[in-house]
Formats: structure tokens, sequence, C-alpha cells
């Protein structure tokens, strides 16, 4: 029986995968007869594998956590600001900016990922994809804060935008450290002012333009028709003495007399 034991110990600590795997730190188990394994390796898990056995088959791939940190100054206006601001007394600032800082590190689970999909083999590559993973995270909350309304941005929102588009990082925090947003009430009245101005000023020039454009086709009719009367004229002089009698105006005298 206590040989068996021992037998039995031994198999168990063989296949039990977190003691080959340092404290704080996480591994992919890699074989050649199971490619990668899924699931990650941590200190204090319940794994066991049979892989174990063959030395030379199974390895485990080790990583230590990685952390990284970006910080934003995002400034700029709200849509229209400056025409809006203009109709309101004192004309108010629509202006906003944003300091803010994002705080993530690669997901544990995203680990078997990261080295089957993307090659990463080591602590060096890990916090080269991390690095290029965060400078790409930090470009889309910049393009996100930058197209931004007069509502204040929601830090749980932006940091659930961004573990959307970047599944593989755990997002440990989007923080606004600083901020100086505009008065959205404010803001959409004088937009409701300034739209209701321009509807005013569209209807008045479309009328006076139409007034314009009559006018201009009437005088056009009429020097059309001076036109014609003159070349009429030129071509036959005696219809001056006809026209003038028709009027009540004594005929022109005639040449010499």
């Amino acid at each position: 029986m206590t040989t068996l034991a021992i037998i039995g110990c031994a198999v168990f600590l063989i296949g039990w995968l977190p003691l080959r795997v340092k404290p704080g730190r996480y591994a992919v188990l890699v074989s050649k007869t199971g490619g990668v394994d899924p699931i990650v390796v941590a200190p204090g898990d319940g794994r066991w594998s049979a892989l174990a056995f063959l030395p030379t088959n199974a390895r485990l791939v080790s990583f230590a956590p990685a952390m990284a940190e970006r910080r934003l100054d995002i400034s700029g206006e709200l849509p229209s600001a400056k025409a809006y601001s203009a109709f309101m007394a004192g004309e108010p600032d629509f202006s906003y900016s944003f300091a803010v800082r994002l705080l993530a590190a690669p997901k544990p689970e995203a680990l078997p990922e990261l080295y089957g999909r993307w090659g990463v083999e080591d602590d060096a590559e890990l916090s080269a994809w991390l690095e290029s993973e965060m400078d790409l995270a930090a470009s889309a909350l910049r393009s996100s804060l930058g197209s931004a309304t007069a509502a204040f941005p929601d830090e749980a929102s932006l940091a659930l935008a961004v573990s959307a588009k970047h599944p593989l990082l755990d997002v440990r925090g989007v923080t606004i450290t600083a901020a100086r947003s505009p008065d959205p009430r404010l803001y959409e009245e004088a937009r409701r002012f300034y739209s209701a101005y321009m509807e005013k000023f569209s209807s008045s020039m479309e009328s006076a333009l139409a007034d314009a454009s009559s006018k201009a086709a009437s005088d056009q009719v009429r020097v059309d028709a001076l036109e014609r009367y003159g070349r009429l004229l030129e071509r036959y002089p005696a219809l001056v003495d006809y026209l003038a009698i028709q009027a009540g105006i004594p005929p022109r005298p005639a040449a010499g007399k």
C-alpha cells in the first residue's frame, strides 16, 4: 500500500501543473499532441494533465502579469459652437477639455490566444503586444471623446466601450482626472435660438428672391419689347409719325421744311 501510495502521489505531482508555475505568474500549456490548451494555468488552480508525463511532449510557457497606462488630454468644441454662442447673451463658451487615464492589462485567460494567434512567447513580447494594444485603445478613446456631445462622459461606459473593442484587454479603469464641459441646457437653448432665426431668415430670403426674380423677369420683357420696337423703327421710320398720330402728337415736320 505504501508503494502504491507513493506511486499515486508521484503521478499526481507530475501531472499537477500549478506546481510548475512560479508564484505570481501564469502559464500556457503547449503540447505536440494537444496543441495550445485554451485554459491558462495559474498558481493555486486545480489543474492536472496527463500530458505532463511526457517531458518532450508538453511544456509550460510562463508569463508575468503586465499592466500599462495611457494619459490623454482631449479638447475641442461642440458642433457649431461659435455660431450658437453668438446668439446668447455674454457669448457662452461651448468648448470642452478632458484629462483621461486609461489603465489595462492582458486578460490572463487571453494568454493561450495571444500565444497561439499572435505568437507571444515571453514577457518581452507580451509587453510589446500590450503597448501596441494600449495605443489602439487610447486612439479609439480619444476619437470617442473628441466627438463628445454636451453630456459629460460616463467613466463606466467608456471602460465598457474600450473592453468591447479590445476583448483581450482587462480594462482596470478609465478615469476622468480633470474636465471642463459646457452646460448642455444652455447649448441646447442656443441651438434652438439659432435654428429658429435661420428658419425665419431663410423664409424671408425666399420671399425677397421670389419678388426680385419676378421684377427681373418683368423688366426683361420690357427690354425685349423695346429692342424689337427699335429694330422695327429702324426698318420703317415712317412708323414714328404713325404712332405719333395715334397718340395725338403732331407728326414730325417734313425734311427741308
